[in-house]
């Protein structure tokens, strides 16, 4: 009996070990997720101490005013340290570059924001990205929308220098023209000078700079890939840390998320009413209306009065002009006949004496001249003389070829000369033309006579030899009588 009802007993103790075994296996199993998950510093009671630098002007992710720690990165290290008791210590640098060498040296452990790439994972380790931001285009107003990097073409781009775009750049799109740059605010202000086409930039602190600097002139033209995907970058000499940093970053509640990038990401633009800034433009304005006018009545007046000149000027030079033709053809004509007179009857004669000389073309020369009889000349008036040799004139121009040159060389002397005519085509134009000054010009006048002497032009003989021959015949005709023609010897 005894036996029964021990055997009961152990059986109903069975029974309850059997029941609450799951409940100690998942308390056991929860204790020591515990144990394993939290890091050795939250343990340890004195905390640690984790040196690190920044960019000291990439606001608003993160930048150093005043020697104190500013911006997205910042918020985010003091939830960090709240969550995991570690204790961040800053060591403030001049610019990225000093950052990365620090980092690299060893003079901090850790940098607080950046990308991953192959040249840093080289003496970094990386901890689990934290925050994300886009990376875009900059360029000045009127550029078109550039399809990243794949749209800029031949224009200048400036990039950071030390930034993950650099590197990102120089492997995937060799052929673009960077420009490295220390800062982007630096980069901006090249920008808006002309002195680069294009800037590439992380979108929020763009565009603080863009209204700290107050510049006017650029506008967002694309996005430039990849977009950041910043994370702690550790010296391989603490890799220890790293999983006390994920296990914080895993644990960084949603809504602090969102309000650290709310409180980074509120961008305000103030209005201030300058009434001195509106009464000075108002006034340059009104000045320069008034120039404006003033200008365009001058240059009115200033046209009118060019205008009136010029047609001044105009007219002048027409009078000039005739003049000039007039003063042209007096100076070769003669006044009374209209018939060439000495002197331009002397250099065509030169011209066809070189012209011989030259190409041995022959020429003649007619000398015929109008005179008064010895015992009529007190019976003819100066009237009546000047009508005979303006007829002898015309007579002249109608009997001659078009090619034969007619000058009134002296009183009552004309001369034609007959260009590349021989001695006897020339005697057969001057019996022609006498002939017809005796008939139709002096009627057989029994108190005037007409007289004719013909030569042609010799080797080696000049104008005033050829005259003279030529004169020669001349008088030799006057003394056998009345419309005779001589030929020189």
């Amino acid at each position: 009996m005894v036996f029964l009802i021990s055997f009961r007993c152990l059986r109903l103790v069975f029974l309850a070990i059997l029941l609450t075994l799951p409940y100690s296996v998942e308390l056991a199993a929860q204790a020591l997720q515990q144990n394993v998950s939290q890091p050795q510093s939250m343990n340890n009671t004195a905390p640690r101490e984790v040196t690190y630098c920044v960019d000291p002007d990439w606001a608003p992710y993160e930048a150093i005013r005043n020697n104190n720690h500013v911006g997205i990165s910042a918020d985010y290290i003091q939830t960090i340290s709240e969550l995991s008791g570690l204790t961040f210590k800053l060591v403030p640098t001049q610019s990225w570059e000093q950052s990365l060498a620090y980092v690299q040296q060893g003079t901090c452990q850790v940098i607080s924001m950046l990308n991953v790439s192959d040249f840093r994972k080289q003496f970094l380790d990386f901890s689990a990205p934290y925050f994300e931001a886009p990376n875009i285009l900059v360029a000045r107003s009127g550029t078109p929308i550039l399809q990243g990097y794949a749209g800029i073409g031949h224009r200048t781009v400036g990039v950071v220098k030390g930034y993950r775009q650099v590197e990102y750049i120089s492997r995937h799109y060799p052929e673009l023209r960077l420009k490295l740059v220390q800062t982007e605010s630096e980069g901006l202000a090249e920008l808006a000078r002309g002195d680069i086409d294009v800037m590439v930039g992380s979108l929020l602190s763009v565009n603080t700079h863009i209204n700290n600097q107050k510049i006017d002139n650029v506008s967002i033209v694309g996005y430039a890939e990849p977009f950041d995907s910043l994370a702690f970058g550790v010296n391989k000499s603490s890799r220890d840390i790293i999983p006390i940093l994920n296990t914080a970053i895993a644990t960084i509640p949603e809504n602090r998320k969102v309000d650290i990038y709310k409180q980074w990401n509120n961008v305000q633009v103030r209005y201030e009413r300058d009434y001195f800034k509106l009464v000075v433009t108002t006034c340059f304005v009104l000045l320069a209306i008034v120039c404006l006018v003033w200008r365009n009545r001058t240059v009115s007046q200033f046209k009118r009065l060019t205008k009136q000149k010029n047609d001044e000027i105009e007219s002048l030079q027409t009078t000039l002009l005739d003049r000039n033709r007039t003063l042209e053809f007096l100076s070769a004509h003669d006044t009374l006949t209209g018939l060439y007179n000495r002197n331009h009857m002397i250099q065509k004669a030169e011209e066809e004496i070189s012209r011989f000389h030259r190409f041995h073309t022959t020429a003649s020369l007619i000398v015929v001249e109008i005179e008064v009889k010895r015992d009529c000349r007190g019976e003819l008036s100066e009237f009546d003389r000047e009508n005979i040799l303006k007829q002898v004139a015309s007579q002249c121009l109608a009997t001659v070829r078009e090619v034969d040159i007619v000058s009134r060389f002296t009183g009552e002397q004309f001369i034609i000369l007959c260009p590349q005519t021989a001695l006897d085509a020339g005697r057969v134009l001057a019996d022609r033309l006498v002939e017809c000054i005796d008939q139709d010009v002096l009627n057989n006048n029994t108190k005037m006579q007409v007289s004719a002497g013909l030569a042609e032009l010799k080797e080696s003989e000049n104008f005033t030899d050829w005259l003279e021959r030529t004169t020669k015949a001349l008088y030799h005709s006057k003394r056998l009588g009345i419309a005779k023609v001589s030929v020189a010897d």
